[in-house]
């Protein structure tokens, strides 16, 4: 009987070496001897190979850890720069000092240019604005939203911040129990932007209103 002959084909070598991952170790001499394409063009053994793949493997994995690492060291800055300025808005025992606070921290901890609160309520020594058309035009740009971020024209900005100079974007949050608005300023255009997410924003929002309806 004419023996049979056995027809290989790629996909069946491949499915034999996983069930087998072992078969290389009864044949050693194999890895030397086949070539694995280089992304190069050039050729490299088996052993040579998998070094490489497992050394990229090992180089992500480090990429990813290095990424980790960071971002726990910037969710930990984060956190004591969050911790300080609330302290710092807690122990304001005046509407001013909340807002002295506010601005000392924005410039200390977050880099921040300006930071300002309006008021809807009258006040002798800080911006307050009663007039409802006044009022009406600075909660405009919020729509239905109790926060934004982005720019506005220079003219319609600088009403936020006692007309001060080189605006180039803000973010503004509504303050709870029309209260009024907090607003923080940059000179560069593109450091507060539509797509930002507001909600350290509106965190801050929440502990000046609570403070600032315990002083007023």
């Amino acid at each position: 009987m004419e023996d049979k002959k056995i027809q290989l084909d790629a996909e069946t070598v491949a499915r034999y070496l996983q069930q087998h991952p072992e078969f290389f170790r009864a044949y050693p001499d194999l890895t030397a001897r086949l070539d694995i394409p280089h992304e190069t063009g050039d050729a490299v053994s088996l052993l040579e190979y998998r070094s490489k793949v497992q050394n990229d493997k090992n180089h992500q994995l480090h990429e990813r850890l290095q990424q980790l690492v960071d971002h726990a060291r910037r969710n930990d800055r984060l956190f004591e720069q969050t911790r300080r300025l609330t302290l710092d808005l807690l122990d304001a025992q005046s509407a001013e000092e909340v807002e002295q606070a506010l601005q000392a921290c924005m410039r200390e901890l977050y880099q921040v240019d300006y930071a300002c609160i309006t008021l809807f309520v009258p006040m002798s020594n800080m911006q307050s604005i009663i007039e409802v058309e006044m009022q009406h035009q600075l909660t405009q740009p919020f729509g239905r939203k109790d926060a934004f971020c982005g720019q506005l024209s220079q003219e319609h900005m600088e009403l936020y911040f006692n007309d001060a100079p080189e605006l180039g974007s803000m973010a503004a949050s509504l303050l709870k129990n029309d209260l009024g608005i907090l607003a923080i300023g940059h000179r560069e255009a593109d450091y507060f932007k539509s797509s930002m997410d507001t909600l350290f924003l509106s965190f801050v929002s929440e502990v000046i209103s609570r403070r600032l309806s315990a002083l007023l």
